[in-house]
């Protein structure tokens, strides 16, 4: 699992706004936070949650979910004590939520900002121009209430919040290829990421190892690829978690990592592979085992790439899909006599320009298919590939390569691996 972001030391930011912000409970941190001094009580017995938009099936969700919260969660002690009972001054009735627009697309141009006021008496009202900032609204309200004795209140009211995403992108990249999770455990961690109101899940659902989703057009991909029977996704699951994902303010991004990291292609496709598990010197041709890469000269590889945009494409709704393109090793086509062959009958090509011409085919076809492409570093820092400046670079190797992708005119997403991977002590 990786953390994606667009800049600086997650960590350092953390550490700074806790010590100097007086913020109670909420994360993050609000863009703008007034307080009082008066505690106030909810009025447990017929608190409500109401929108002037009925319309919205996220909208509907949120309020159904965060009611149940407001009136069922708290956090239990782990140690016996006597709990001080609070002094209340006031009593909230009811949460409004007044949005602008009842439109439920989500993307990266979805404007989620919030504003909250919470008085002493009377109704606190959430008021955003999307149903996506209502939801983050109302995960906000749910943080400032704290339960005491029996009931719950929020301290420090009248309160008035003003807020919104300094990035349009922040992510977490689950990789479900070399380690599956199972549906049960990816729901948990959207509702983990909604709760810190991450919006992007990243899935990295294939790679060299497995391929455990479900295919209509090749399904020998997944009855060949996946590692058992149980440890698959069908379209329904697919289709749950985007679901439950924009239910919680979050898209769901998939990742098809080609030519490279294809591996696992090869147990259905061998005819189509380069390098496929070379032994005992794989590191020749791959970063970790097992070898394998799509024969990029060969137009059976092109075609069945193009089936996989394809397909994918329309299961998955969201508008950004990410092309992969890295960790590229150029001697395993270098030694592929298919490839060696190819680049000795068409005097000006090389390994290279054929990588460039790959991703050239694979941007278009996706572009013709309405999407945005996203892709890793090496497309246009490696190779001497232009994109077009729809597309969002996604910078992994280091936090040098940022400026660089942005002084090519392209968008980026910052997610150094030494800082935002989540594999502590990997080879150690």
């Amino acid at each position: 699992m990786w953390l994606e972001r667009v800049s600086g030391s997650l960590a350092a930011a953390i550490v700074a706004a806790l010590s100097t912000t007086p913020v109670h409970a909420i994360w993050p941190i609000p863009a703008s936070y007034q307080e009082g001094k008066i505690s106030v009580e909810i009025k447990r017995s017929d608190f409500m949650i109401k929108s002037n938009v009925t319309s919205s099936s996220v909208i509907n969700a949120a309020i159904e979910r965060y009611q149940y919260l407001i009136e069922h969660e708290y956090f239990e002690s782990p140690y016996d004590y006597d709990e001080t009972t609070l002094k209340t001054s006031g009593m909230i009735y009811a949460l409004e939520v007044d949005v602008q627009s009842a439109q439920d697309v989500f993307d990266l141009e979805t404007d989620e900002s919030y504003t909250l006021d919470v008085p002493i008496e009377g109704k606190a009202v959430i008021s955003a121009k999307s149903p996506f900032g209502a939801v983050r609204g109302l995960e906000t309200f749910s943080q400032l209430l704290t339960a005491n004795t029996g009931r719950k209140i929020i301290k420090n009211a009248p309160v008035k919040i003003v807020d919104a995403p300094k990035f349009s992108h922040r992510g977490i990249l689950l990789d479900t290829s070399r380690n599956f999770y199972h549906i049960d455990a990816i729901l948990r961690t959207l509702d983990a990421m909604a709760y810190n109101k991450l919006n992007v899940l990243h899935w990295h659902i294939v790679d060299a190892f497995s391929w455990p989703i479900e295919s209509k057009v090749h399904p020998e991909l997944t009855e060949k690829g996946a590692y058992s029977q149980d440890m698959r996704y069908s379209y329904e699951d697919v289709k749950k978690i985007i679901n439950y994902a924009k239910n919680r303010a979050i898209r769901v991004m998939p990742e098809f990592d080609l030519p490279g990291h294809s591996y696992v292609v090869g147990q259905a496709h061998p005819e189509i592979m380069s390098c496929l598990n070379k032994q005992p010197n794989w590191d020749k041709f791959a970063a970790e085992p097992p070898s394998g890469q799509l024969n990029i000269a060969d137009p059976r590889a092109v075609s069945f790439a193009f089936d996989i945009l394809s397909e994918y494409s329309r299961l998955f709704i969201d508008l950004g899909f990410h092309l992969g393109g890295g960790s590229l090793n150029l001697e395993c086509w270098k030694e592929d006599p298919t490839i060696e062959l190819y680049v000795r009958d068409h005097p000006g090509e090389s390994v290279e320009s054929l990588v460039v011409g790959w991703y050239s085919q694979m941007h278009s076809k996706l572009g013709d298919m309405g999407k945005i492409p996203f892709a890793w570093e090496e497309t246009v820092l490696n190779f001497n590939f232009t994109a077009k400046n729809t597309t969002i670079m996604q910078a992994w190797v280091g936090e040098e390569s940022v400026g660089k992708i942005v002084d090519k005119g392209y968008r980026v997403i910052a997610s150094p691996w030494n800082r935002y991977y989540l594999d502590c002590g990997h080879g150690s």
